[in-house]
């Protein structure tokens, strides 16, 4: 009598919990939606944008133990990882749409430089200055 009591509450709860699991949205389903916002994608486009958005998330995950340990060697996989989903936003996007992402290059670029300039004439050191300039790069990801 006892076993199939027990074995209904502990289906009861893992359904639960599964029901939980299954609205919470993901990282990269939250990108994703901002950037259909931002580009207006169709619906190829956005199963296209969640698997980059996925790979992203996976490749920052991968390189977080480095972060500490290695800042130099982060900094490129970071900057790496951004040139890896600009190609591929390029590839999956329309001409039009691509204007709106090289207008998101274009700022990003002035905010580095502007950024750098400030740090520099402030007298920073150029660690300094790397880490800003890679907490940019994360911000822009």
């Amino acid at each position: 009598m006892k076993n199939p009591i027990f074995c209904l509450v502990f289906l009861f709860c893992a359904l639960g919990a599964t029901a939980q699991n299954a609205t919470e949205k993901t990282p990269a389903q939250t990108a994703t939606e901002q950037l259909t916002k931002l580009y207006n994608l169709n619906q190829k486009q956005q199963g296209e944008m969640l698997k980059i958005q996925e790979r992203k998330y996976r490749n920052l995950e991968e390189i977080e133990p480095i972060k500490t340990s290695n800042p130099a060697l982060y900094q490129r996989k970071i900057q790496s990882i951004q040139s890896g989903n600009n190609a591929s936003f390029e590839r999956i996007l329309t001409a039009e749409q691509n204007k709106t992402l090289r207008q998101q290059q274009l700022q990003l670029r002035e905010k580095k430089a502007l950024a750098y300039k400030e740090m520099k004439s402030s007298g920073a050191p150029q660690q300094d200055i790397d880490r800003k300039m890679m907490e940019l790069d994360l911000e822009a990801l």
